[in-house]
Parts: C-alpha cells; sequence; structure tokens
C-alpha cells in the first residue's frame, strides 16, 4: 500500500518518510465507500468490499491494533510501502470471493502475504 501525499505515515507519523505516492493526471471516477453484497451462503448474510480509500483507512486501524507489527513474523514494521492488506481467511479457503470485511483482513509484510499464500495462518 502506498501512502498519499498529506497522509500521516501511521508507522513514523511523519508527512515526509516513506512510501509517498505520486499524484496522477486523470482521475477515473471510482466507487468510495463500503458496498455490502447480500450473499446467503456467508457466514454474515454478506460481504464487503472496500473501495481503495477505505482499504488504507482500515489498514491504518489495523497497524495501530496490531501494535505496529506483522502477525505472521512478529516483526516491527518499518516502512509503509511494505504493508499488503492480508485476508485472514482466503477465498481458497472456503472464503467469499471477495471479504473485505475488518474481521477478515490483517496487515503483514507483503513477503510474509507470499510465503502464507492462500492458507490460513
Amino acid at each position: 500500500m502506498r501512502l498519499r501525499r498529506n497522509q500521516l505515515c501511521p508507522i513514523h507519523r511523519s508527512v515526509s518518510c516513506c512510501g509517498r505516492e505520486a499524484i496522477s493526471k486523470s482521475r477515473r471516477a471510482r466507487q468510495l465507500g463500503v458496498r455490502r453484497i447480500d450473499d446467503p451462503h456467508h457466514p454474515r448474510g454478506y460481504r464487503e468490499i472496500r473501495s481503495n480509500a477505505e482499504m488504507r483507512k482500515l489498514m491504518d486501524k489495523k497497524i495501530a491494533t496490531q501494535n505496529g507489527e506483522c502477525p505472521l513474523c512478529n516483526e516491527k514494521f518499518t516502512n509503509y510501502g511494505d504493508i499488503v492488506p492480508d485476508h485472514i481467511h482466503p477465498r481458497g479457503m472456503g472464503g467469499a470471493w471477495r471479504d473485505d470485511h475488518p474481521e477478515n483482513i490483517q496487515a503483514v509484510h507483503w513477503w510474509c502475504n507470499g510465503e502464507k499464500g492462500s492458507s490460513r495462518q
């Protein structure tokens, strides 16, 4: 994930550190917010799909609740650009096609997420 130019880094509490995002010249209209999709096969009865902005907000909260630490390798985060969202119940293991509910997302290093693959932790 990348930080926006005016976004405070949740690791360093700075606006001038890692992972600054370049401003694109053309901005497309994107769907914002959290969408709920009814799914009778899901235990909650619905799935959530988050926009990039909402996922970024959720990741900032997850980093804070995880005390700035990756739950897979138990090491501290040092660069915001190394952090990606990980689905705890992946699609390949019986999870919904895409479920971005806060209970199903955790912040991890991109290399830890790659090693984990489609398995539960």
